[in-house]
């Protein structure tokens, strides 16, 4: 698998990135740098020094754009990932020097066109870009993102989960591209299901990897706020969930289901709508179609209208946490 990483350099995009180093079967073609957990230059220094951790620092790292908006004012989740982005554990610079010169746009069009697959672990500004340059390159791709959710959770916001809260418009079009085939969504629903208990994160104290021994600090420092919304005493890693589904796409139980983001600047802005409705249909027979004059169907309810996304809607956490223990030097 050819793959770009569209990445805004946080801590729970790191354990993705060194977790796809470690694949024989994948090819990391490029990293691509938005602003989002933190700010864009930051956030491509941050990838530089994960992709060298990983062994990785022929991987090129491409400098893309902060999130311009419209959009809800969003803080920087500092409490998550420290001001530096990584956790603020003192994680030397760098050794490669500057990101390279050609921008992240112009790589996610060319990538595209030549049939490489997507995976967003941050706001999809930079995808947004892409595909209004060149709206026929996404026929040749696939895309896997991170974001959103099935249900109106949020963690950026009430409704809205971060990386669409931090630029809705982006994620409305970069859903309603016309992909190769449906965009695979690994929202909060699931990974607040996939979760690091004690276990996986006395793995990672041991060390006895490289792997383990670069993601234990900044993983700490996550593992105090980040784990909020979930079953006490469990943590999220919701990029690397997101990056399992890219490779191996058994780990989810998805459904193609139609969805659209709230971009109209309301309290919900941002929300990831999933027509689940259609699930309910299904076992009772073809959805209701809506007339071209009311929008509504015979029974009064309107078809969906989203773009057609291959929804998460179920995860397999025993191979999830199994993947993380073997990363971290130790058997299932």
């Amino acid at each position: 698998m050819r793959l770009v990483i569209d990445s805004d350099g946080g801590i729970d995009d790191a354990a993705a990135i060194v977790w796809l180093c470690g694949r024989p079967d994948v090819e990391i073609a490029a990293v691509t740098a938005v602003g989002g957990n933190v700010e864009v230059r930051q956030a491509a220094r941050n990838l530089r020094i994960i992709l060298e951790a990983a062994g990785r620092p022929d991987v090129p790292v491409h400098l893309g754009a902060n999130p311009t908006g419209p959009a809800p004012h969003v803080p920087r989740p500092t409490f998550i990932h420290g001001e530096d982005g990584l956790g603020d554990v003192g994680l030397p610079d760098p050794r490669r020097g500057a990101d390279q010169d050609t921008p992240a746009v112009e790589v996610l069009v060319q990538e595209m066109r030549r049939g490489a697959s997507l995976l967003t672990l941050g706001p999809m500004t930079n995808l947004a870009t892409a595909v209004r340059a060149d709206t026929a390159a996404a026929r040749s791709s696939r895309l896997t993102l991170m974001g959103g959710s099935t249900h109106a959770e949020g963690n950026a916001r009430p409704s809205a989960e971060a990386n669409v809260a931090n630029d809705p418009l982006a994620a409305a079009v970069s859903l309603a591209a016309e992909w190769a085939a449906p965009p695979v969504m690994v929202g909060l629903n699931v990974t607040h299901q996939a979760t690091l208990r004690e276990v996986e994160f006395g793995a990672l104290a041991r060390r006895q990897t490289a792997a383990a021994a670069f993601l234990h600090g900044p993983l700490s420092f996550y593992r105090r706020n980040a784990g909020t919304l979930c079953a006490e005493g469990e943590t999220p890693c919701h990029d690397l969930l997101a990056a399992m589904a890219a490779v191996r796409p058994d780990v989810l139980g998805v459904e193609l289901l139609p969805v659209e983001v709230d971009t109209g600047g309301s309290a919900a802005w941002g929300q990831t709508v999933v027509d689940l409705r259609q699930l309910a249909w299904r076992h009772v027979g073809t959805a209701p179609q809506p007339a071209p004059a009311t929008g509504s169907g015979p029974d009064g309810n309107a078809g969906g209208i989203g773009a057609p996304v291959a929804v998460g809607l179920t995860v397999d956490v025993d191979y999830f946490r199994a993947a993380v223990r073997q990363l971290a030097g130790e058997s299932a």
